[in-house]
């Protein structure tokens, strides 16, 4: 049947004599097909170093996988692969296919499964196929997140409104001129937009600012941590909605050690890093549970959504890049190492439209702009 390409597989194989069907459920034609493949398809020493690369790709990609959903952001070597290139891991697949097609095309099956999974649960693609799905109807809110790393570099925000067509756009790390930007544009007589900046976070609406309030960090600030949380209740068209804007800890030190080749080092501040930013979660998590409906949350996690701790906080939250997004969605620019920890994450209320990753304007980030209809 290996040499056959498997053409024969599927026919029905009966006893020349009696006439009864043999192996029908073709469970021992699995069975020996899957056993099979564990040998070369020749003794040559080429195909037999082929074939074993095909084989250590495809347990090292379901490995991996493995690795990544159970252990990201709890072990170590999970969380260095959590915010590595993972896409790197995909590669060797290319020439093990063409392989395949010309020497074996019984590894075609084994390799191609192994690729799909490579390609969605580790590396995180989307394919976007629920945007063939109808859209509904009703007013749509627009919703924009970018963490502007100080804003020295980025164009007017008023110009970015424009851009992105947004209705709430929330930054982070802003400051400086950004900062007083957005206080003047707010403070302008006739202004039709609302502001508010406090703690690095900013906010600009063409929403009614009707108040806002931030989470208690004092005990994360104490031990080292970020957790810079703001909500604000806004008014849409008469009804009220919470857009709640955050800056989760960073593993930055750790991951640039890392780099560095300096993993030992790095091991502690990995550590501690990513238990700040199960603290920090689970404590946005409990401040925003504790907000009325409908809720939006947006900003810099600086957690991709295959941390295991992101998915116990928010995991039964609606990610509107997992939702409607097209891609890999890296929202973080660090050359070819890049990870999408910028989220856009919704509750019940609320059916994503459309989500996009916009083009750089001048950060280290990227914006996520979402577009939000009430159920």
């Amino acid at each position: 049947m290996r040499l056959a390409g498997g053409r024969r597989f599927f026919a029905s194989a009966r006893c020349p004599r009696c006439g009864a069907a043999v192996d029908p459920t073709r469970g021992r034609r699995v069975a020996a097909v899957v056993l099979n493949l564990l040998r070369p398809v020749a003794p040559h020493p080429v195909d037999r170093l082929v074939h074993g690369a095909a084989v250590a790709w495809v347990v090292g990609i379901v490995v991996a996988t493995a690795l990544l959903w159970a252990f990201a952001d709890v072990w170590w070597p999970a969380t260095i692969l959590l915010f590595g290139p993972r896409w790197v891991l995909l590669l060797p697949g290319v020439p093990l296919l063409l392989w395949a097609a010309v020497r074996d095309r019984a590894w075609l099956v084994p390799l191609l499964l192994a690729g799909l999974l490579g390609a969605g649960p580790l590396v995180g693609l989307r394919t976007g196929w629920r945007t063939l799905l109808p859209e509904g109807s009703g007013p749509t809110l627009r919703v924009a997140t970018l963490n502007a790393r100080g804003g020295d570099d980025l164009p007017r925000i008023d110009e970015l409104l424009s851009r992105w067509n947004a209705d709430v756009v929330v930054l982070q790390e802003c400051g400086g001129p950004l900062r007083d930007q957005i206080r003047r544009l707010g403070e302008s007589p006739g202004s039709p937009l609302d502001v508010h900046t406090a703690s690095g976070l900013c906010l600009v609406t063409r929403l009614d600012l009707v108040d806002a309030s931030q989470m208690d960090r004092e005990a994360l600030a104490f031990a080292g941590g970020a957790g810079l949380v703001w909500s604000y209740l806004l008014d849409w068209n008469g009804d009220p909605v919470r857009v709640t804007n955050l800056h989760l800890e960073t593993q930055r030190a750790g991951l640039e050690l890392v780099r560095m080749g300096r993993v030992r080092e790095a091991l502690d501040p990995l550590r501690e890093k990513s238990f700040l930013r199960s603290v920090e979660l689970r404590h946005a998590r409990r401040w925003v549970d504790s907000l009325p409906a409908p809720r939006i949350v947006a900003g810099d996690f600086n957690t991709p959504p295959e941390s295991r701790i992101y998915r116990q906080a928010w995991g039964d939250w609606t990610n509107a890049f997992d939702a409607r997004g097209a891609g890999l969605g890296a929202t973080r620019l660090n050359g070819w190492i890049q990870a999408r920890i910028d989220h856009v994450l919704v509750d019940g209320a609320w059916r994503v439209v459309d989500v996009r990753v916009a083009e750089d304007v001048g950060s280290d980030h990227l914006p996520v702009v979402a577009t939000l209809r009430r159920r």
